[in-house]
C-alpha cells in the first residue's frame, strides 16, 4: 500500500529570475518541482487510535530512514515531517524530540490519502 506524497500533484517548472544565480551555480536554467495540495488540518479528535512515539533526533537521521524503520517503506517520510511541522531535516536539531505517529494505516485513513 505505497501511497506517495507526490500522488495527484502537478509538476511545476520554476524559471523565476530570483533563482537565476542558484540555477547558474548548478548549471541549470530551471527547476522541476511538485505543487502540493493543502493537507487536511488535524484536530485532537482525529488522533483517536494513534500512538505518538517519541524519538530523539541523531546526526545520521533522515525522515526517509525513520519511515523505512517504523513504516516499512521510505515513501512515507512526509508523514513524520508533517506531524512534526518540519518540512526538511535541516529544520530538526540533534537531540530534538520528534514524534512518530503509529499505526501507518490509521494515519493514512485520517489524512484521507
Amino acid at each position: 500500500m505505497a501511497i506517495s506524497r507526490y500522488r495527484d500533484n502537478d509538476v511545476v517548472i520554476n524559471t523565476d529570475s530570483q533563482y537565476a544565480k542558484l540555477f547558474e551555480s548548478r548549471g541549470i536554467n530551471r527547476a522541476i518541482m511538485f505543487s502540493f495540495k493543502k493537507m487536511k488540518q488535524l484536530r485532537y479528535k482525529d488522533l483517536t487510535g494513534i500512538t505518538l512515539e517519541k524519538y530523539t533526533w541523531k546526526s545520521t537521521d533522515r525522515f526517509y530512514k525513520l519511515s523505512e524503520e517504523y513504516y516499512g517503506d521510505s515513501v512515507y517520510w512526509w508523514i513524520i515531517a508533517y506531524f512534526n511541522n518540519v518540512p526538511i531535516e535541516s529544520d530538526v536539531k540533534i537531540g530534538q524530540k520528534i514524534i512518530i505517529p503509529l499505526p501507518l494505516e490509521r494515519i493514512l485513513e485520517i489524512l484521507e490519502v
